[in-house]
């Protein structure tokens, strides 16, 4: 089994410093180098990116019941991003990007899904263009389309 707890991470001088704050919490937190910080803060990017897009999309109350009935698309899209960010930025993802974002979503399965935030989230993908992008961007296309969007594409 895949280890969802991996997810969050922290780099630079006050990594130390937020891992206590949230161990305090209850919460996990791995300090990695700068190298390995880049991969793990795009995978999460494209975690709430996929899920909350593939969500309301089909019209999906929670990230849970989005990856139930509709993993596959799921998977194409976190593929296609991983493709598109590797392709950009030249960063290699360690092998089971899919699978450790499914465990996530595991545990977070009841999270509600809505395409919000764009600038911070979907449209560093959606700016990568259509040949790189085209699911996610057909997707947000589609959740404009259906009224589903609070602001304008670009």
């Amino acid at each position: 089994a895949v280890n969802p707890e991996g997810l969050t991470a922290a780099t630079g001088e006050h990594a130390a410093a937020l891992q206590a704050r949230l161990n305090a919490a209850g919460m996990k937190c791995n300090i990695l180098t700068a190298e390995a910080y880049k991969p793990a803060m795009f995978e999460k990017l494209m975690w709430i990116s996929t899920y909350m897009l593939v969500g309301a999309a089909k019209e999906c109350s929670t990230v849970g019941q989005a990856g139930e009935e509709h993993g596959d698309l799921v998977e194409q899209v976190i593929n296609e991003l991983v493709s598109a960010v590797s392709a950009k930025e030249g960063i290699a993802f360690p092998d089971g990007t899919v699978e450790r974002l499914k465990a996530y979503t595991d545990v977070v399965a009841s999270f509600p899904c809505a395409v919000k935030e764009f600038e911070w989230r979907n449209q560093y993908f959606y700016d990568l263009g259509d040949e790189a992008c085209p699911v996610h961007n057909g997707l947000l296309r589609e959740c404009a389309e259906k009224g589903l969007l609070s602001f304008e594409l670009p």
